[in-house]
């Protein structure tokens, strides 16, 4: 029976916790092993969710550039410029020039307004997925 790596992981996290750490005598090498249980769980739980968060992460980015590209059409080129890179990164973490340039754009304007508007939901979906990660 072959074992998924991020089961692996946990199984490790859980000796290292639960058998190791405690028989250890030496109080550094006891908590070096508390430690790395933690790290271990805690990358066990990427492996694990990492697959679904990305395809989820996707289709937040899809569905959002879809719904920018109207809201944008006619925005500044500083602006259209970090939407297009966006949008080819697929990725949240590409949002932060985006979101720059929509203040600088101004914070008021009714259309930065829809568009931080329909941001702010992803970055709070993509907290929810880091902290799924965290524990």
């Amino acid at each position: 029976m072959s074992l998924e790596p991020a089961e692996l992981l946990r199984r490790l996290s859980v000796s290292l916790r639960s058998d190791i750490g405690p028989a250890v005598g030496d109080e550094y090498a006891r908590t070096q092993a508390f430690m790395a249980s933690v790290i271990l769980e805690r990358v066990s739980r990427q492996l694990a969710l990492g697959p679904q968060h990305e395809a989820d992460e996707l289709v937040d980015m899809t569905e959002l550039c879809d719904a920018l590209e109207e809201v944008l059409a006619d925005a500044p080129v500083e602006v259209l410029d970090a939407f297009t890179e966006a949008r080819s990164r697929a990725t949240v973490a590409s949002l932060g020039a985006l979101i720059e340039r929509l203040y600088a754009w101004g914070g008021t304007e009714p259309k930065v307004v829809r568009a931080l508007g329909l941001i702010r939901p992803v970055l709070r979906r993509d907290i929810d997925r880091k902290m799924a990660v965290a524990g």
